[in-house]
């Protein structure tokens, strides 16, 4: 079985620590293609790994900005505020204890402000290790809190089990296109899936129409509208296509009031044709 694309920022990292920016002694942009100075900053709390790091340390950063010179990496610290108080999150590798060494473009994969990550943070540092079984049970408990960070985290623990079992699969659709999954955890959740199914060709078929069914429910769920337009014109489409077509009745199967109500939207001309066709 192939391993999936997906990435969990939480179980790849070594070392997952939050920060607060106590000063910064940065020069203005002034039209210039890159910055560089220190960061003032202090550790609040580590979720995972250790790091050896006492009051205030002092962190050399480098950003690239504009001006049609760099064009690829623009640095950690490009990305997030840094002016003093703001709260971020850094996922590291974990393999040097050196603060600074740690959260620098060589060992820092994602740098995020605090508060986009902490409940999902608080929500996996509790947990212990889990079967399958128990993080899928623990992801329906916590559908409502749970966002992006912790939905892939699960997809990773529980990929290898619900790839291989139609009725674990069943299970995660079921929190993915629930009405009362945090947004951002259903996005994270059917993107997982997708990205699995058509990078990877280990996703049955019949698990594939299950996915295209969630992703139905979902994209025409009032409460979800944020997901709709790229699920109905990119992602529903090209699951109906790849690694081979699927149709109508392999995906509705026995669901003969969704595919009515799916008739009965407005679709793009692609799934107007395919369901049409019938």
């Amino acid at each position: 079985m192939t391993t999936t694309p997906v990435i969990s920022e939480y179980a790849a990292a070594g070392l997952v620590v939050r920060l607060r920016i106590e000063d910064e002694q940065l020069p203005s942009w002034q039209g210039a293609a890159s910055r560089s100075g220190t960061l003032g900053v202090r550790v609040l709390e580590t979720f995972k790994g250790a790091v050896a790091a006492n009051g205030v340390v002092q962190l050399p950063v480098v950003e690239h900005g504009g001006g049609g010179l760099v064009f690829d990496s623009y640095g950690i610290w490009a990305q997030v505020p840094t002016v003093p108080g703001t709260e971020l999150v850094a996922f590291c590798d974990g393999t040097d204890p050196d603060l600074a060494s740690q959260v620098s473009d060589e060992h820092c994969s994602y740098l995020v402000p605090a508060e986009v990550v902490l409940a999902d943070l608080r929500l996996l540092q509790r947990l212990r290790p889990l079967t399958a079984d128990q993080w899928l049970v623990e992801a329906d408990r916590v559908r409502a809190d749970a966002g992006a960070l912790f939905a892939r985290c699960v997809w990773v623990q529980v990929r290898e089990a619900v790839v291989t079992d139609a009725d674990r699969f069943n299970l995660l659709m079921r929190i993915a296109e629930n009405g009362e999954t945090a947004t951002e955890a259903q996005d994270a959740y059917l993107l997982a899936a997708y990205e699995d199914a058509t990078v990877t060709g280990d996703l049955p078929t019949p698990s594939r129409a299950r996915l295209v069914r969630a992703m139905f429910r979902a994209a025409f769920d009032p409460g979800s509208s944020a997901l709709h337009e790229r699920l109905v014109e990119t992602f529903i489409p090209n699951l109906l296509q790849a690694p081979a077509p699927i149709g109508v009745p392999e995906v509705f199967a026995d669901q003969r009031e969704l595919a009515e109500r799916i008739r009965s939207e407005q679709l793009p001309g692609v799934l107007r044709d395919w369901i049409g066709g019938a």
